[in-house]
């Protein structure tokens, strides 16, 4: 099973949690606020007989699509800077 780390932006508190076959949305365990869970880069293991699955949940699809805009919003500002 995935496991995946959230952090809270209220609380700053992070957790583990295990995703299934799908995900869903996880609420702060110290401030119940299901909004405020941000998935963090974790490493992975990979293993030579797992199959790889294109599709992703819609938490994934989130975060990825945020750290493409930071990472271009980082790029412009060092590009600006020099």
């Amino acid at each position: 099973m995935p496991r995946y780390n959230y952090r809270c932006t209220q609380c700053n508190i992070t957790q583990t949690i295990q995703h299934l076959s799908t995900e869903t949305i996880i609420a702060c365990e110290k401030c119940k606020n299901p909004d405020s869970m941000k998935k963090l880069l974790s490493r992975f293991t990979t293993s030579p007989k797992v199959t790889i699955s294109r599709k992703v949940g819609k938490i994934t699809e989130d975060f990825i699509t945020d750290a493409r805009e930071d990472l271009q919003k980082q790029k412009r500002e060092m590009k600006e800077s020099t």
